[in-house]
C-alpha cells in the first residue's frame, strides 16, 4: 500500500470516527429534538429520529460498537505508518506517533463531541444519513457480540455471583429525572412513575372503598330484598353480614351471580380474607390480591368492618394521584368566591392538600363521614355545619349516603393574613 493511499484511508476512518463520536454524544444530550422533528415532518429521516428518541439505547449500542472498531483500525493503521513508511523516510517514531495520537484524539473525539453537545439535533440529523446504511453490517455484529458476551458470562461467572446489581430507588428516580430532562418522558408520565414508586408507603386504608360506600346485605333479608340489592348494586361486590355490618359472613360477586342466571345467593357467597387497616398495599397484593376476583375485607382496630379493597381500587388510586381529571365528576369543584362542591367521599387529607383547609378528625377519613359525625344523624339536603375555618352544607343525599357537600371557606382574620 502506498503512503498516499494509507493516509487517505486513515483520514476516511478518522472522519467516520468523528461522526460516530458526535452521534454518541448527541444521543446522550439531545433535548431539543422535538422542534427538529416538527420541522422534519413525517419523512424517512423524521421516522428514524423518532425511533432514536423512543429507544436511544439501541442506537447508542451501535455507535459505541462502531467507535470501538474504528479506534482499533486507526490504531493498527497508525502503528503501520509509524513503523513502516514514515520510519523509512527518516521520521522520528516517537514524535510521529505522538502527533498522530493527538490528531486522532482532537479531530476524532474531542472536537466532534464538543460540537454535538451544543447542537445535538443537527448532529443526529446529519449522522443519520451516514450511519443508517451501516446498520446492515453493525446489527449482526452487535448481536454476535451480545451472544458471545452472554456465553462467556454463563461459562466463567459462577451462579451465586450477581452479574447485574439491583437498581436502588434513588438511582431509578435519578434515571427518571434524566429521561424527563432529555424529553423522553413528559411531566405526567414522570409523576405517574413517582406515584408507582410511592406505593410501598401505602396502606390498604389509603386505597380502600370505605364502609359507607359498600353495598351491604343482611343474611336475614327476604329473597325479594336480596335479589333487589344484587340487581341494583353499583359495585361488583356485595358484602353479606349477620347481626350487624361488623359481623361479615362473606362476599358475593354480582357479575358471577348474573352470569350464573341469578341462582340462590348462598351458593356463590365466598369468605374473603380479613386484613388490618394498617397492612401495606404491597403485602396485600402479594398474599391476598392475586387476581381481580378476590376482594379483601379491611378491619379496624376493634375488628369491625372498615372497608374493602380490590386490585382495581389500587390501580384507580395510582392513576388518580398521578393524573387527576378535573372534569364535571371531580371530587373538588371550584364554584367561585371561596365556595367548593365536594363529593361525599372526598378524603380529608386530599382536601387539606388541595385547598389548605384542615378538617381532619380522629377516625374520620371523608367529608361525608365528618358531616355525619357532627350531626349525629342522617342529614337532609340543606342542613348546615359551622366549623372554625369553614361552613358545610349538605347538597345531596342518596339512600342515606351523603353524595355532595358544599364547602364555604371563612376569610382569615386580618392579623393572621398579615402575618402570612
Amino acid at each position: 500500500m502506498s503512503l498516499f493511499v494509507a493516509f487517505l484511508l486513515y483520514f476516511a476512518l478518522l472522519l467516520l470516527l468523528a461522526v460516530t463520536s458526535a452521534a454518541e454524544t448527541a444521543i446522550h444530550s439531545a433535548r431539543d429534538t422535538e422542534a427538529q422533528l416538527l420541522a422534519a415532518g413525517e419523512g424517512a429521516v423524521a421516522k428514524r429520529l423518532r425511533a432514536i428518541t423512543a429507544n436511544p439505547f439501541a442506537q447508542l449500542h451501535r455507535t459505541m460498537l462502531l467507535s470501538a472498531a474504528l479506534n482499533l483500525a486507526l490504531a493498527a493503521l497508525g502503528l503501520w505508518l509509524v513503523t513502516g513508511p514514515l520510519l523509512a523516510l527518516g521520521w522520528n517514531g516517537w514524535i510521529t506517533a505522538s502527533a498522530i495520537f493527538l490528531a486522532t484524539v482532537l479531530l476524532g473525539d474531542m472536537a466532534p463531541k464538543f460540537f454535538a453537545a451544543h447542537n445535538p439535533s443537527v448532529v443526529l440529523l446529519g449522522s443519520l444519513r451516514l450511519l443508517h446504511p451501516l446498520r446492515n453490517v453493525i446489527d449482526p455484529l452487535a448481536a454476535l457480540v451480545d451472544r458471545t458476551t452472554d456465553v462467556l458470562l454463563q461459562k466463567f461467572v459462577t451462579r451465586h455471583i450477581k452479574t447485574r446489581m439491583p437498581v436502588t430507588r434513588h438511582e431509578f428516580e435519578t434515571l427518571v429525572e434524566m429521561r424527563q430532562e432529555q424529553g423522553l418522558l413528559d411531566s405526567d408520565e414522570s409523576a405517574m412513575i413517582h406515584e408507582a414508586l410511592d406505593i410501598e408507603a401505602l396502606t390498604v386504608r389509603d386505597c380502600m372503598i370505605p364502609r359507607v360506600d359498600l353495598a351491604l346485605m343482611s343474611s336475614d333479608d327476604s329473597p325479594q330484598k336480596t335479589t333487589a340489592i344484587l340487581e341494583k348494586s353499583a359495585g361488583r361486590f356485595v358484602v353479606v353480614y349477620g347481626e350487624t355490618p361488623d359481623f361479615v359472613e362473606g362476599v358475593i360477586d354480582t357479575s358471577a351471580w348474573k352470569l350464573a342466571n341469578r341462582p340462590e345467593w348462598r351458593t356463590l357467597m365466598r369468605t374473603p380474607a380479613f386484613v388490618p387497616e394498617t397492612m401495606p398495599v404491597l403485602e396485600a397484593l402479594e398474599h391476598h390480591l392475586h387476581n381481580d376476583d378476590q376482594p379483601v375485607i379491611i378491619a379496624d382496630e376493634y375488628g369491625g368492618l372498615e372497608g374493602m379493597i380490590t386490585r382495581r381500587e389500587i390501580a384507580d388510586w395510582l392513576l388518580y394521584e398521578a393524573a387527576p381529571w378535573h372534569g364535571e365528576t371531580s371530587e373538588i369543584r371550584d364554584l367561585g368566591a371561596g365556595r367548593f362542591l365536594l363529593d361525599g367521599g372526598t378524603r380529608l387529607d386530599h382536601l387539606k392538600a388541595e385547598l389548605g383547609v384542615d378538617l381532619e378528625a380522629d377516625g374520620i377519613d371523608t367529608i361525608g363521614g365528618l358531616v355525619f359525625n357532627q350531626l349525629g344523624h342522617v342529614p337532609k339536603p340543606g342542613e348546615r355545619i359551622t366549623l372554625d375555618n369553614a361552613d358545610l352544607k349538605v347538597r345531596r343525599i342518596v339512600r342515606a349516603r351523603i353524595q355532595e357537600v358544599e364547602l364555604r371557606l371563612k376569610p382569615k382574620p386580618a392579623d393572621e393574613s398579615s402575618d402570612s
